[in-house]
């Protein structure tokens, strides 16, 4: 096949390509004639402004700590035996940790015993001489001196029965000392002492930090907004509901807890204000030095102006933000609004909207200034997405 065939064969091949592109552009060309040249107005969904009232949330960082922090320490000298928890579990009040050899302690209680014995004999001897000479002394046998010598032995007698009682109870407070126990509940860290090693009173043994219920620090600036608002002035009579956002328990639950605690001075370096509130911790998902986000209810505002963050687009000018507004013939005109916080219904809108105005709530890419578009029921919109499987 020569050069010149396959060149022309080649040419009418495009020329084939050619022809239905062509087509259909004027046929698409057509329609658009016959639609006055204009593309077709964009479907937007559009609601239109009424006032409500509204909780106003705001968030702030805070920082977990343990409810309680106990450092376990020895109360009796003696060598370590045994150590009976799992480092890094959850133990009981009242759960034993550790032993200490408790032979000699042992020992000093029945020694202890054996004195309350000897004392509480001398005392039933000293009743005894107490009834006889009594008795004599009220037959006038016996001398005055021997009745008060008689009455000072008892009183002696029962004295000592008490020392001895004190005695032994201090033994046996101490024999308790050798099975060293959770003061409070939470989770039990490493270990200070190994087993086998000469521990003296007030030694290290473990620390234990009780994470359920949590405690959680946070702080917000002296300016705030809303520094005055009961709600970032709890105190323990006047507690302020919060949740821990963007986190939620073992079965999805939301954590949820109760800010009681304000400072009374501003912190120099920061500027600013520390709260404390303490927070169920379902699972133990929360553990101390975490950074978390804090969500609370800050104010309620009556007949607020209110719109979808969808709603919200950028101005020409810097830092300014616009939405659309549609006239009496649906076409979009952008307004300036002036934004306030969040709430739990959108955005507060301070200014630039009025009662009955209707606005355009998402697909704001697709309108344009001035141009018509076509007004959608946003319930009738989702259910056409949900029918797509959208």
């Amino acid at each position: 096949m020569s050069t010149a065939f396959r060149t022309s064969s080649l040419t009418a091949g495009r020329a084939r390509l050619i022809v239905p592109v062509a087509l259909i552009l004027g046929l698409n060309g057509q329609a658009w004639a016959q639609q006055g040249g204009d593309r077709p107005a964009p479907k937007v969904p559009v609601v239109q402004v009424e006032p409500t009232d509204a909780q106003v949330f705001k968030t702030y960082t805070g920082r977990t700590e343990a409810n309680r922090h106990v450092e376990v320490r020895a109360q009796v000298d003696g060598i370590l035996e045994a150590r009976e928890y799992v480092e890094g579990d959850r133990v009981e009040e009242g759960d034993t940790l550790f032993r200490i050899d408790r032979r000699p302690y042992q020992a000093a209680v029945n020694e202890a015993q054996a004195d309350v014995a000897s004392a509480q004999a001398t005392l039933a001897a000293a009743q005894r001489d107490w009834r006889r000479v009594s008795s004599l002394f009220e037959r006038g046998v016996a001398s005055e001196k021997q009745r008060d010598d008689a009455r000072s032995a008892l009183e002696t007698a029962q004295a000592k029965v008490e020392v001895a009682k004190a005695r032994l109870e201090s033994a046996e407070i101490n024999l308790d000392y050798t099975d060293v126990t959770a003061p409070i509940p939470g989770v039990a860290g490493r270990r200070a002492v190994d087993p086998g090693n000469l521990i003296g009173v007030g030694d290290r043994l473990v620390s234990i930090e009780e994470i359920d219920p949590i405690q959680v620090t946070l702080s917000y600036p002296v300016d705030d907004p809303f520094a005055d608002r009961s709600a970032l002035n709890p105190s323990t009579e006047r507690k302020t509901p919060a949740e821990i956002a963007d986190l939620t328990g073992p079965e999805g639950e939301t954590i949820t807890g109760e800010l009681d605690y304000r400072s009374s001075s501003i912190d120099r370096g920061t500027n600013s204000i520390q709260l404390r509130g303490i927070f169920d911790n379902p699972g133990d998902v929360l553990r101390p030095n975490r950074y978390v986000r804090v969500r609370l209810k800050v104010d309620e505002v009556e007949d607020a102006v209110i719109i979808p963050e969808s709603a919200i687009g950028t101005g020409a000018e810097p830092n300014s933000t616009v939405v659309f507004v549609l006239d009496d013939k649906d076409k979009a005109d952008r307004r300036r609004v002036e934004l306030g916080p969040k709430s739990d219904q959108g955005r507060i809108v301070e200014s630039g909207l009025e009662p009955g105005d209707r606005i355009i709530i998402d697909g704001l890419l697709k309108v344009r200034p001035g141009k018509p578009v076509d007004p959608q029921d946003p319930k009738d919109d989702q259910d056409r997405k949900d029918d797509n499987g959208d």
